[in-house]
């Protein structure tokens, strides 16, 4: 019961990201640890592009209050990701909202 509890809350902080608001882009350039003002969700989207991010790790920190693990580049991100399985569903990810900008494609 508990972990069924912990996938919902999960999901519903997710949800939150989504919402395609300056608000929301905001706080996410912030959890990131991201330096600067950016007053439009395009600066933000382009400030969070810059930074390797796994899904599930960035809510998790979120949730914990902790720093966001980042990793160095694309490759890096890709290797852990696959190698301790922290895969986040695409189609849990709204298109154009915050979480989007996170999405890489693993090859």
């Amino acid at each position: 019961m508990a972990k069924k509890n912990k996938k919902k809350a999960f999901m519903k902080l997710a949800e939150l990201y989504n919402e395609d608001t300056l608000e929301m882009w905001q706080r996410m350039v912030n959890a990131l640890g991201i330096d600067g003002y950016y007053g439009s969700k395009t600066q933000c989207k382009k400030a969070i592009k810059t930074v390797f991010v796994n899904i599930r790790d960035f809510l998790e920190a979120v949730v914990r209050n902790e720093p966001v693990p980042q990793h160095g580049n694309y490759r890096a991100l890709m290797t852990y990701t696959r190698e301790n399985r922290r895969f986040f569903a695409r189609r849990d990810v709204k298109s154009g909202g915050p979480l989007s900008a996170l999405l890489r494609v693993l090859m």
